[in-house]
């Protein structure tokens, strides 16, 4: 099995080091290290450059012509690619030397499985440990595992890449793009043991609550994501997750004409699901657009319907009653 890592930088000399060497401590090396670079303006190339000069494996280096952002950049990255697992790695993560050779492993072992999903420990900035796990947070938080959706953490078949790739320009996020394929078609399978650090820092923190570095529970995610209906503009928000969903859709109806009988079924269905997601959405829109009588009489007529049964229930209807 040849083995590819598609690493995408930008900017990322402060913590590129670490884990470029990490790479070089497997057990079980890569095949080739494809990186791409989003017009750095640190160090970041030289640093690659020199890591290429001492690297045991194959260390290819591309600088994207305009900067593409992080999606296009990864996109980038795994188009280069020609293993036949291959790894998304982050800049600033570091991994245990057995993550290659136990991941290998998994995959050999389950033939299926078009994404594996290893777990990784959550630390600071400086790599100290904080005793939590992204997995470990996810099922405090009362989430399903299909929230585990991080990027750094797969190891893709090539035949899903054949399949659902190059990811369309106009989506945000690779990682959710490859891992709702894999989830779509049956083949996500998630490892437990933990095998890097996920490094989080000003930089990098996002609105996920399972990326805290503190431990968090149903409660809190409950609160948490009822301050997001108050963060920013829910509207643009909405609008913008109603596009994404479009895109997506698009996506499945492009992987369907040339996608094996197999395949079919299961992308068929995952299409319905999310086209009936889509006008769900819009349905809700339209409600909260309404005068509060006809808003009301909407919202329990959606109810009634069961329209709320694949949103986050009691929250959504409120929001909607609101007008929010």
């Amino acid at each position: 099995m040849k083995i590819s890592i598609a690493m995408a930088t930008y900017n990322g000399a402060q913590y590129l080091k670490a884990q470029l060497q990490s790479l070089i401590d497997q057990t079980c090396q890569p095949d080739e290290v494809i990186i791409t670079d989003d017009c750095s303006t640190d160090q970041t190339e030289t640093i690659v450059r020199e890591f290429a000069k001492k690297a045991p494996f194959k260390v290819e280096f591309f600088r994207n012509e305009k900067n593409l952002g992080y999606c296009g950049n990864f996109n980038t990255a795994l188009m280069k690619t020609s293993g036949d697992l291959v790894f998304l790695c982050d800049q600033d993560d570091v991994w245990f030397p057995d993550k290659i050779e136990h991941m290998v492993g998994v995959a050999e072992r389950n033939p299926e499985a078009l994404v594996v999903m290893n777990d990784a420990a959550l630390t600071d900035g400086n790599l100290n440990e904080v005793g939590l796990t992204k997995v470990g947070q996810i099922h405090s938080a009362g989430m399903t595992m299909q929230a585990f959706v991080m990027g750094c953490c797969c190891g893709i078949r090539r035949e899903l890449l054949d399949l659902c790739m190059p990811i369309p320009a106009e989506f945000k996020a690779h990682d959710n793009w490859i891992v709702e394929f894999a989830d779509a078609l049956g083949g996500k399978l998630i490892d437990y043991r933990v095998l890097q650090f996920y490094r989080r820092h000003e930089s990098n923190e996002s609105q996920f609550i399972a990326n805290r570095t503190t431990k968090i529970n149903r409660t809190q995610a409950f609160i948490h994501s009822v301050k997001q209906l108050f963060n920013g503009d829910i509207r643009q928000k909405e609008k913008e997750q109603v596009e994404q969903l479009k895109i997506f859709v698009g996506g499945i109806r492009q992987v369907l004409t040339t996608a094996p009988a197999t395949y079919q079924v299961p992308l068929g269905k995952i299409r319905v699901i999310k086209e009936a997601r889509i006008e769900n959405l819009l349905q809700r829109i339209a409600i909260r657009q309404k005068w509060i009588l006809p808003r009301i009489a909407a919202a329990f007529e959606l109810l009634a319907k069961g329209g709320y049964r694949e949103t986050s229930g009691v929250k959504a209807i409120l929001r909607d009653l609101a007008g929010m």
